[in-house]
Order: structure tokens, then C-alpha cells, then sequence
């Protein structure tokens, strides 16, 4: 047997000896393989056997240890004596030795009972683990197991996969710290930075038994999070004795509670730990007592989102595309959002507060509430948060269909999108160009008017002026580069700045019969102001329409008649 061998076996018994369960010893070990977790059992038994097997014939290395254990009600401290090799014994005194210590255990133990008047069957309780304070010990998995069941049944998660989480009792961190010091002690070579974190070996011992219990598959890559949150009774009266190891750390915290709220977080925790020597945590107070075991206060289910996809085409002029709500009070009593929330709010079953948190509207861009979007639509995205189930296509299309109904908002289809897809369109909001038609208004008379006495109306030089005008600052024969500042009107929502927009195309016609009216239809970069390009804002958009003309110009009527952008992706 090698010596990596040997020295497993002897860190095994050595944190078996301070009370550490069977999947603590491995961890401390360092074993970090699935199998290792999944079969602990199987495991562990033949890890005993080749122990036994060590100090049955292996004369010139004996391990032997003593367990002090000091009970009241639910209280189990051990202390612990432990890896005395005697190159002197032989075999027969060292099973001696070992006899006398199992005698002195039993003897105290059979004394205890006598003094009890309740039989040792009914007394008898299971151990708790010093580290993990029976996180990993199956036997006191079956309350979580059963609030993980409730959960699932109550929320009702179609979803056939899933995995877990853990929040485990800060105090362990603690526990940990002091075990692997006590490794250290007894056996200087010992790297401590080996063991397998505690919610690694949760992870790979308890995720996989949830299967049983609630008719899923566990998936590491699964949607469905099984968060379970478990406490320890004395967390925070353990971690007290940190302010001794480190005093100043938790007095800056509790100078800046505004930035500290919480006084031991994991991170403050490790923060402390990080050079902690055994002796100054033994002598600030630190033990490893248990009162009890850790147990199950929630368990949380989240699905990661899933999102739609799909295009909406406005017909109403009085429809803000979300909720237009000021100082509390509400202008408009619908919006395109809620329109097209409101049949899938129905098929996810999901109420009005659910509504509010669990879905979320994403579009490329938004048209001002008197503007309709016409053609093909405007792309947006629906996110939908920890969804119970899948939307089937009928469904999908049945929602489209009462959108439809309501007059103003017109969905032809919505399809389930990637996380790519999604950024696809935020992309596209950026780089996406779009095509208006305005309904603009010649309020004065022209530079191209000679008569100024006579009505304004617009004039064939005005239309043949439009479209054949270009910005002389840009060598560009079809671009005209404009500079606009922040519009007035939207000011209370976006920042003042000055930015640089295109008008990539430019088409204006005379409206019959309407002398002062005439069409125009302009394409644009992204984030352009069409009605301020039209008017001009004062000046703060040049160089603008109403410039070019040397009149004021004013836009009555504006429509979304495309937006250029092929998405979502078919």
C-alpha cells in the first residue's frame, strides 16, 4: 500500500474521530468525482475495509484514537486525541489498547443508561455531523425532500428536468476552517486546500436522489432551479467569536451599516477566516459543538426565462406602447403591452402582480403614442419569467388571434426565441433604419414663393426642392447628416445630448385637393426625430425641413410604415 494510501486512511479516521460523517471524511480527502458521491455508501465501506485491513498487517504502523463524547439532551461535543504511531507495539498489545478504549466508551455509555429511567432504544438519536452539520447526511434529507415535492406540486412545473441549489448555514464555513486546522496539526503535509467544498458534495450526493421523489430527471443544464435554503439554529451565536479573530474587520462594517446591513455574510466569513490560526480560533471561543441538526426553512422553484417573439402592428393613435402612467396617476387606459399580455397572462395563469414582475416587454424601438406602425410591424420580444410550462404552438396562435380582436394591435404570430435571438434585437434597435410617412402642413409662405399675399399652399418647387435636397456637408449624394438635441417633449426621460442621425431617403408629394398638405415618406437611421426633422424644434434640429424650405412646416399625421429589420429569425 502507498503512502498517499496510508495517509487517506489515517485523515479518514482522524475526521471520523472528530465527529465528521462519512461523506466529510471523503471531502476532506479531496475525492471530487460524481461516483464517489452518488455510492457513498458503497464507498465508504470499502474504504473501512482496506483500513481494517491496514492494521490487521501492517505490524510497524498502528492508528489508534480516542473520542471524549459529552452529551446532554441535544448537545454532542468531541474532543479529540488522535494518529499515535508506536513502532513498539506489536500486534497483540495494540488490539489490547483498542479493547480498553471501546471498554471505557461502552462502560460510559451503559452508565448513562443506568442513570436514565427511559429505555436506550427510545433515547438513542443519530449523530450530527461537526462539519456540515447533517447537510450531507441522508438521514435527515426526508423533510427537504418532502417540502421539494410540495413545491413542485403546488407550482406545477411541466418542465421534465431539473437541478438543485443549496444555501447551506453560514457557520459551516466556520466549522470547516477549524477541521482542516486540526488536519494541518495532525499531519503537517496536508494541503488545505484540497477538500471538496461542502456544496460541491451536496450537489453530487443529494441532486440526484430528488428524482425519486418528484418524477423528473436531474439535468445539471436543466431550467428548473431547486433552491434549497438550510439553517442551523445557532448560525449566528457560532460566528460571534469571528469579532475576536478579527475585530477590526467587523468594526469597519458596523460603522458603515448603510453599506453593511447584514453583519456576517459568506463573504465576510471567509474574509475573516482567511489567516485564522487554531490556536486563536480554540482560544476566542470557536468549537465544534452541535445542538442539533441543520434543516429545511424554504425550498424555492425558478424556471430561467423563456422568451417570445413576434411583431405588432399599431392602428390606434392613442396608444402609448407601455403603460403611460404619471405621478402615480394613469393617462391612457390601455396600452400595446398589456394588450398583448393579457391572453397570455390568462393561459400561464398568472395574476395581475404576477403580470408585473413575471413578464417583461422588449422591442426594437417605440413609436410616440399618437403614431401608428403599419407594413409588417415593429419586432418585440416577451420575457417571461419561471414559467410553470411551455405554450403550445395552438395556444401561441389563439393569443394572437385575441390580440387581433381588440382593434388597435394587430400580432400575426409569436414564436419561442433563444437568448441569441434576443440580443439579436437589441442589436437591431441600434442599427435598424425605418421608413415614415408624414402628413406635413405648410403653415408660411416659401422662399420659392414670389407673391406672399396670396394663401399658402405648397407649390410644385417645394415638392421638387424636398426631393432633390441634400445636406452640401457630406460628399454623400444620398445621406443627408443632421445633428439633433434631445427633443423637448422627452426630456423627463432622456438625457440632454446632441446627436448625429441620417435621413437616408426623402420623397415628398403633393395631398389632391389640399392646397397647405403634402406626403412625405423618409427613411431614417435609428433614433431619429422624424416630427422634430420636419419643424426644426427651434433650431435644435439642423439642418431640418422647415429650414430648407425657409417656412414653417408642421407635421399633422405620422406612420411606422416599415421598420428594416428581419427578425425574428423564421
Amino acid at each position: 500500500m502507498d503512502n498517499s494510501t496510508m495517509n487517506n486512511i489515517e485523515v479518514f479516521k482522524f475526521c471520523k474521530n472528530l465527529g465528521c460523517c462519512d461523506l466529510c471524511c471523503i471531502r476532506y480527502i479531496g475525492y471530487k468525482k460524481y461516483s464517489v458521491y452518488e455510492n457513498s455508501k458503497a464507498f465508504v465501506e470499502q474504504y473501512q475495509d482496506v483500513a481494517k485491513d491496514n492494521i490487521l498487517h501492517n505490524k510497524d504502523s498502528i492508528v489508534t484514537s480516542e473520542t471524549i463524547i459529552a452529551q446532554n439532551n441535544e448537545t454532542i461535543t468531541e474532543t479529540t486525541n488522535v494518529c499515535v504511531t508506536n513502532h513498539n507495539l506489536d500486534l497483540e498489545e495494540s488490539e489490547k489498547q483498542e479493547n480498553r478504549t471501546i471498554n471505557v466508551v461502552d462502560k460510559k455509555v451503559e452508565n448513562e443508561e443506568e442513570k436514565s429511567e427511559t429505555p436506550p432504544s427510545k433515547k438513542r438519536r443519530l449523530d450530527v455531523c461537526v462539519s456540515c452539520l447533517g447537510v450531507l447526511q441522508e438521514e435527515f434529507w426526508s423533510d427537504t425532500l418532502k417540502d421539494i415535492k410540495d413545491m413542485i406540486l403546488k407550482k406545477g412545473y411541466e418542465c421534465k428536468t431539473y437541478t438543485c441549489g443549496l444555501s447551506a448555514p453560514i457557520s459551516t464555513i466556520l466549522r470547516e476552517k477549524i477541521i482542516t486546522l486540526k488536519i494541518v496539526e495532525a499531519f503537517p503535509e496536508y494541503d488545505p486546500t484540497i477538500y471538496t467544498q461542502l456544496k460541491d458534495a451536496w450537489k453530487m450526493s443529494f441532486r440526484p436522489k430528488v428524482a425519486d421523489f418528484i418524477d423528473k430527471s436531474f439535468d445539471l443544464d436543466s431550467p428548473l432551479l431547486i433552491m434549497v435554503h438550510l439553517d442551523y439554529p445557532d448560525d449566528l451565536q457560532e460566528l460571534e467569536v469571528l469579532k475576536k479573530v478579527d475585530p477590526g474587520l467587523f468594526e469597519n462594517r458596523n460603522k458603515y451599516k448603510r453599506r453593511f446591513p447584514t453583519e456576517f455574510t459568506r463573504q465576510s466569513v471567509e474574509q475573516a477566516l482567511e489567516d485564522a490560526k487554531l490556536s486563536k480560533l480554540m482560544s476566542s471561543g470557536a468549537q465544534l459543538t452541535v445542538r442539533g441538526h441543520a434543516q429545511c426553512v424554504s425550498v424555492v422553484g425558478a424556471h430561467a426565462p423563456v422568451y417570445l417573439g413576434g411583431r405588432y402592428i399599431k392602428l390606434s393613435r392613442n396608444l402609448p406602447q407601455t403603460p403611460w402612467i404619471l405621478k402615480n396617476v394613469r393617462v391612457l387606459p390601455n396600452s400595446v403591452e398589456e394588450i398583448i399580455f393579457e391572453p397570455l397572462a390568462k393561459l400561464l395563469n398568472l395574476s395581475d402582480s404576477d403580470v408585473e414582475t413575471r413578464l417583461k416587454f422588449i422591442s426594437a424601438g417605440r413609436e410616440d403614442v399618437d403614431v401608428r406602425c403599419l407594413g409588417d410591424g415593429r419586432p418585440f420580444a416577451i420575457e417571461i419569467s419561471d414559467p410553470v410550462r411551455q405554450l403550445t404552438s395552438e395556444e401561441l396562435n389563439g393569443a394572437c388571434a385575441e390580440v387581433s380582436k381588440s382593434g388597435d394591435v394587430i400580432v400575426k404570430f409569436l414564436t419561442y426565441l433563444s437568448k441569441d435571438d434576443l440580443i439579436q434585437l437589441k442589436r437591431g434597435e441600434e442599427t435598424k433604419c425605418k421608413t415614415y410617412e408624414a402628413l406635413c402642413i405648410k403653415l408660411t409662405h416659401s422662399k420659392f414663393d414670389d407673391n406672399t399675399t396670396e394663401s399658402v399652399k405648397v407649390t410644385q418647387e417645394d415638392i421638387d426642392y424636398i426631393n432633390k435636397y441634400r445636406n452640401t456637408d457630406t460628399d454623400d449624394p444620398v445621406r443627408v447628416q443632421i445633428t439633433q438635441k434631445t427633443p423637448i417633449r422627452v426630456l423627463h426621460r432622456r438625457p440632454l445630448l446632441t446627436r448625429k442621425r441620417e435621413i437616408l431617403d426623402l420623397q415628398a408629394r403633393i395631398v389632391p385637393d389640399q392646397p397647405q398638405l403634402f406626403l412625405l415618406s423618409i427613411r431614417t437611421s435609428a433614433g431619429t426625430y422624424v416630427k422634430e426633422y420636419v419643424h426644426g424644434e427651434l433650431a435644435r434640429t439642423h439642418p431640418s425641413l422647415s429650414y430648407a424650405l425657409n417656412a414653417d412646416i408642421d407635421l399633422l399625421a405620422l406612420d411606422v410604415t416599415r421598420v428594416h429589420l428581419e427578425w425574428p429569425p423564421k
